[in-house]
């Protein structure tokens, strides 16, 4: 989450050292994985447990907060835009974020919001999580006959994104077609998913993957790195082949492979050692995972915020410390107050006020005591 937000968040200095500069994945790769693995664990069990039926309504209800929360983002930034521009009086802010399709031709693009066929590039992942959650129900009615079909179907869906350029409209300023082609994405979504499922198991002792991830993530280092490309002619050209043939919107082998090994070098390196991710200095993070839709929303929003500052009062050390540093205590601190509303505590002094209105010894039915405390 925190990782999006920099690279949203234009003239920010640690958009220099996110993964994304330092080879050929990035948090966009990481966050369709996770999500691949979150929805194994909220809802997989739901299908096993209490049926097909049960596991979509489940999933049909995510995918509805889903949608409110992209179209409540959009309305979001659509918004911070209009007062920036304002505020500053010097900076078109609405097509710096790249939406004067919305401002131009309200009609239609409040149509296209709200069928998700106007989907502006930045404000684009919600959209394609929305896509591949509710395609879990279909492939857990695939697993009920074999769960190699599922990742058959996976291989077979992205080969066909490429071969026949499937994708959905996104009717953008600057993209026709949605950036993350959900056909092609979705494959890392379901290797996440099935790695979670237990449907695909990978050694973490096996010095030849080890190997092979190590020379990957290195490769992808000498292409990223400008100490090396620049002075190398040989990884130059390395670099320009691989320009020639990566590309993001179909999620191309290149990047999943490399995302593939880097997530397979993590794993490695914190095996025995995953006390380490419930240590004190990390339990913001966590909190921050738990309450992961709301972080990322606001993350976009502040991100936008975050840019006009950067353009207007400089990118210098103070403002940098400045802006980052506000930003990721208002996402923490968003995040404890998200959790604090959902555990409700309220319920709780309510249960508390009527245990002491009505005592437990009382002969009088629990169901009639309340009714008597509180006539409704």
């Amino acid at each position: 989450m925190f990782i999006i937000y920099v690279a949203h968040c234009r003239g920010n200095v640690l958009y220099d050292y996110i993964p994304a500069r330092f080879g050929l994945s990035d948090s966009a790769d990481m966050f369709v994985f996770i999500s691949g693995m979150t929805v194994s664990i909220a809802f997989g069990a739901t299908f096993v447990r209490d049926g097909w039926l049960m596991g979509t309504a489940r999933i049909a209800y995510r995918c509805a907060q889903l949608y409110a929360a992209q179209i409540g983002t959009f309305l979001a930034v659509a918004v911070v835009v209009v007062v920036g521009s304002r505020w500053y009086g010097d900076t078109d802010y609405i097509a710096v974020e790249q939406i004067q399709r919305f401002y131009n031709d309200t009609g239609n693009a409040l149509v296209g919001l709200v069928t998700l066929t106007y989907v502006p590039h930045n404000i684009d992942i919600l959209p394609l999580y929305i896509v591949l959650l509710a395609s879990v129900p279909i492939a857990m009615a695939l697993a009920r006959l074999d769960r190699r079909l599922v990742l058959a179907a996976s291989i077979g869906l992205y080969v066909a994104a490429s071969v026949f350029d499937l994708n959905l409209p996104a009717n953008a300023d600057n993209q026709a077609v949605w950036f993350f082609d959900p056909f092609a994405w979705q494959l890392v979504f379901f290797t996440g998913f099935a790695v979670r499922r237990g449907w695909i198991v990978v050694s973490l002792d096996s010095k030849f993957l080890l190997g092979v991830s190590v020379a990957i993530l290195v490769g992808g280092l000498l292409y990223a790195l400008p100490t090396t490309f620049e002075h190398v002619g040989a990884i130059h050209r390395f670099r320009l082949w691989i320009y020639d043939n990566t590309n993001k919107t179909v999620m191309d082998p290149l990047r999943y492979f490399h995302f593939l090994a880097m997530a397979y070098v993590v794993l490695v390196l914190l095996k025995g050692r995953q006390q380490v991710l419930l240590s004190a200095p990390l339990r913001p993070f966590i909190k921050c995972g738990q309450q992961a839709l709301s972080i990322f929303t606001s993350g976009i929003v502040l991100s936008v915020i975050g840019g006009m500052v950067f353009d207007h009062a400089g990118t210098g050390p103070l403002t940098q410390i400045a802006v980052n540093v506000v930003t990721f205590a208002t996402l923490v601190a968003i995040a404890y107050g998200v959790a604090w509303f959902k555990a409700a505590p309220w319920k709780r002094r309510l249960e508390a006020a009527v245990g002491v209105a009505c005592p437990v010894e009382s002969a009088t039915p629990t169901h009639w005591r309340v009714r008597r405390t509180f006539p409704l």
